[in-house]
């Protein structure tokens, strides 16, 4: 019995010094400290002696810390390549400006905490549609709590898992996800690169859609940008989309009506990524980057009675095994300005179908849409019949 008893006191030692080491090495765990007000040193990461700018916080940091920055403007282009967190002090008044210089973020590890900031002013060339406020090429992060505006995207996430994105206010900005970003990269679609936690976020104080694996929904038209994973019968119907990276996105969703919308003045387009049999009808799609690009595997949509001008690159682009698909009584105005001959374009696809459209004004002669079936082969598609005069697209 005295063994016994002796025995239980030294399990009860051993775990409270266990608990006691853990919890010490929690309670040590790093803060390092940034203020910008600290111009003159003398800079340790310190609470007294804060590091004046929020890359060097990080370059000191060792993964678990947390970088803590104060008020301020910082001019930075950061660049966080390990598991910390960083913490503003107040997101309304703590800036990280990417002084329109590449991305004002850029996360490549994994684990990574960002909150408490206002991040603006990413690059906004438009050649170089990739560029965010926020990029990640790291899964496993967390973005909440910040203000996102005034960047070509606002979040951008390339072939990653498990992100979670919530209680964020966009302007002008929005939440893009993709299997590529360079033209010249292998496009291999996976899904699991679109499924996320993406919850009560806003753009332009308009609510940023998410869903996942949902069917026959009706959206109401408070959405100021909407993305479905995995889904069905969705209708997205008379709600304006303008002013967010692109407005709407469809991965793997089939049956779904985009009928009826502005999608104006954002830097992307809608996008349809391995989606299938939906229909586009009747949109006034203008001022984007691209009007709406037809991706990885997306076969047999219909886009059909669209006024689609103005458009900074194409009308439309099909591509990467986007086979079967009709565009039908749309109307092509201005779009690629400079070249607006090429206002469509297709690229490693076949059997897409072409009728009866506006290109630009009045013609008899069969319309040439140009492309290629692959890195070697030229290819030209044609509307044999384009229209007189301007489709009614009402």
């Amino acid at each position: 019995m005295k063994k016994s008893i002796a025995k239980i006191i030294l399990v009860i030692i051993l775990l409270s010094t266990v608990f006691t080491v853990s919890g010490s090495q929690t309670i040590n765990k790093n803060i390092i400290f940034v203020n910008d007000d600290n111009i003159n040193g003398p800079w340790n990461g310190t609470k007294d002696n804060p590091y004046q700018f929020i890359q060097d916080g990080i370059d000191n940091a060792n993964n678990s810390d947390t970088v803590f920055v104060f008020n301020g403007t910082y001019f930075e282009n950061i660049i966080i390549n390990k598991s910390i967190k960083l913490i503003g002090e107040n997101k309304n008044t703590t800036i990280i400006d990417g002084r329109k210089i590449d991305n004002t973020i850029n996360i490549s590890s994994e684990n990574v905490i960002i909150t408490g900031f206002t991040i603006i002013n990413s690059t906004r060339n438009i050649s170089q549609w990739y560029i965010a406020g926020i990029r990640l090429t790291g899964s496993n992060n967390t973005i909440y709590n910040n203000i996102i505006k005034d960047n070509m995207l606002g979040i951008f996430g390339k072939k990653v898992t498990n992100i979670s994105i919530y209680n964020n206010q966009f302007f002008g900005d929005g939440i893009v996800f993709s299997i590529y970003d360079k033209e010249e990269e292998p496009v291999t679609y996976k899904n699991e690169y679109f499924l996320h936690n993406i919850y009560n976020n806003y753009v332009n104080n308009k609510t940023i859609y998410y869903f996942r694996n949902q069917n026959d929904i009706d959206l109401p038209n408070d959405a100021g940008q909407i993305i479905a994973v995995n889904c069905k019968k969705i209708t997205i119907r008379n709600i304006n989309l303008d002013n967010a990276d692109f407005g709407c996105i469809l991965v793997n969703c089939s049956d779904c009506l985009i009928e009826q919308c502005s999608i104006s003045h954002s830097d992307g387009m809608i996008w349809l990524i391995n989606s299938k049999k939906n229909l586009i009808q009747k949109n006034k799609i203008s001022n984007n980057f691209e009007g709406i690009c037809i991706d990885c595997g997306s076969k047999g949509n219909r886009i059909k009675y669209n006024n689609i001008s103005n458009n900074e690159k194409l009308g439309i682009i099909i591509e990467y095994g986007s086979n079967s698909n009709r565009i039908i009584r749309n109307n092509f105005k201005n779009n690629n300005p400079g070249n607006d001959a090429i206002q469509v374009y297709f690229k490693y696809c076949f059997y897409n179908r072409f009728r009866k459209n506006y290109w630009n004004r009045t013609r008899i002669m069969p319309k040439a849409i140009f492309g290629k079936i692959s890195d070697t082969l030229p290819w030209v598609n044609f509307d044999w019949r384009p229209a007189l005069l301007p489709n009614k697209t009402n």
